[in-house]
């Protein structure tokens, strides 16, 4: 039987720090990096991104949140990986961060993420479409409202 709550566990571990702090995981001594690697190998990325995904919503709700979460989420090498509501989550980075004020911080990076994690479960093709925006991709401005109309 699995554990699911050492994966809680474990997400709160890798995502309750700051990345931009000078002593997260240094080099040579990259523990978290560490840990979310022992995490892929004990459990399947299925439950991981499940309680991922939910640590996201329910714990990251102002700009810096998200933003740190996103960081964190490329760092644990996780954006090409399989995510279950890819949309949603999207929509959720995006609805949560003023781009207008916070493009030098979040905007490469969401747009990142928003591009591996769709092209990875071909739900986007870069050489049907090499001008992909996900600012412009419906699904993810569906969500983006969802999202929005949520906080108020």
């Amino acid at each position: 039987m699995i554990d699911k709550s050492s994966i809680h566990e474990i997400t709160n571990y890798l995502f309750q720090c700051d990345y931009f702090d000078d002593n997260f995981d240094p080099d040579g001594d990259e523990q978290h990096l560490d840990k979310a690697y022992e995490l892929f190998q004990k459990f399947i990325w299925d439950d991981i991104i499940v309680e991922w995904n939910k640590y996201l919503f329910e714990n990251c709700h102002t700009s810096d949140e998200v933003i740190n979460y996103a960081n964190l989420f490329i760092y644990y090498e996780a954006a090409s990986k399989y995510n279950p509501e890819p949309y949603t989550f999207l929509g959720y980075l995006y609805a949560h961060v003023d781009l207008d004020k916070e493009w030098d911080k979040a905007g490469d990076l969401f747009d990142s993420i928003a591009i591996e994690m769709l092209g990875a479960q071909n739900l986007i093709d870069l050489m049907e479409d090499p001008y992909y925006s996900p600012l412009k991709d419906e699904r993810i401005l569906k969500s983006v409202d969802y999202w929005k109309n949520r906080q108020t």
